[in-house]
């Protein structure tokens, strides 16, 4: 259960929900920049409304000109949290 219905999660107990790396298994999504700030809000966001593993970091793409930027990239394990976090996530964080 996630900590906003009051059970305590077993994997934040041990620190293991948060993955420090990005897993090729995991199903992944974009914000366009990276912003330390902006990540602890998504964090804090994930660990109250989800349950199950995520990674959250920094990484480089190309954006329309060519040019290298900087953008979050942001995973979950189970795909259904992918989904849920785009459709319930403030809009304010992710858009």
């Amino acid at each position: 259960m996630s900590l906003k219905a009051g059970t305590p999660n077993p994997l934040n107990y041990f620190g293991l929900r948060r993955v420090e790396f990005a897993c090729p298994h995991f199903k992944y999504t974009t914000l366009e920049k990276f912003n330390p700030t902006l990540t602890k809000e998504v964090d804090k966001w994930i660990r109250h409304n989800l349950n199950g593993r995520y990674y959250i970091g920094q990484d480089l793409t190309l954006d329309h000109t060519n040019t290298i930027v900087y953008i979050t990239r942001i995973g979950f394990e189970v795909e259904k949290e992918l989904s849920f976090f785009k459709i319930a996530a403030p809009h304010d964080l992710i858009r």
